[in-house]
């Protein structure tokens, strides 16, 4: 008889004790899953960031070969008829080209910058290219 009392109070003790375990694990399983989908929107706002970064570097090399391979001559004329691309201007949200040129003696360097919008800081891409004046070298 004293076994069996004995067994009852345990018993019932642990009873009390899973449910406080399963409070715990349901509360810590709560926080685990409320962390990974934080987590998870992170890494979403970054793979898109990096995902405008990609499309601007090559559309910025895009726009310094097609400058390149009109060579010296005309030159003036292609940068001020430059312009992004419609598909690329959907990609990036409020997507701005701007191309300078800097004349040096072995050549005339070109800087093309494009910049769009994102939440925080604003982003640009830059990339330099030269254009060589064959004339003046020879």
């Amino acid at each position: 008889m004293w076994k069996e009392h004995k067994f009852r109070c345990l018993s019932k003790r642990r009873r009390g004790l899973m449910q406080l375990e399963i409070v715990v694990s349901a509360f810590l399983l709560g926080a685990m899953i409320t962390s990974i989908v934080g987590l998870n929107y992170r890494l979403l706002a970054v793979a898109k960031d990096t995902k405008h970064y990609q499309i601007a570097l090559h559309e910025a090399a895009n726009q310094i070969d097609s400058l390149r391979a009109g060579g010296f001559k005309g030159l003036d004329e292609r940068i001020a008829q430059a312009k992004l691309p419609e598909d690329i201007l959907q990609a990036l949200p409020g997507g701005k080209l701007d191309i300078q040129k800097k004349e040096e003696p072995s050549g005339t360097q070109v800087v093309v910058r494009i910049a769009w919008d994102r939440p925080g800081a604003p982003t640009a891409v830059e990339l330099v290219g030269w254009v060589l004046n064959m004339e003046a070298s020879k």
